[in-house]
């Protein structure tokens, strides 16, 4: 498995390019939640189609939203999310609290 958690920035994009990505172990299962645009999409959809990635589970995508018919929403090897993975109890805990910090300061 491979799991990405990297900021977006010129050194990172397309970081797993088609050449890296053909030097993952066959069979690997590829979990981004990071940024789309880490992730050559049009060589992960192409190692998906051929086996070469087992699943894609995405959080993040090059476009988002997904438009409609596009190839992940077709692929039964990949699992979509909807750029929430975020979304726990303590970081939206976090964002009410700083949000208040500011409302109060502009008090």
């Amino acid at each position: 498995m491979l799991s990405v958690h990297l900021l977006l920035n010129d050194e990172t994009r397309d970081l797993l390019s088609a050449e890296r990505i053909a030097r993952i172990k066959k069979g690997a299962i590829l979990v981004n939640t990071a940024r789309g645009a880490i992730v050559d999409e049009a060589a992960m959809i192409a190692a998906l189609r051929s086996g070469h990635l087992r699943h894609a589970a995405l959080d993040v995508f090059a476009t988002e939203p997904l438009p409609a018919g596009h190839a992940l929403t077709t692929l039964p090897n990949v699992t979509l999310s909807a750029h929430s993975a975020f979304r726990t109890p303590e970081a939206s805990n976090k964002l009410l609290r700083m949000a208040l910090d500011i409302a109060g300061a502009l008090v």
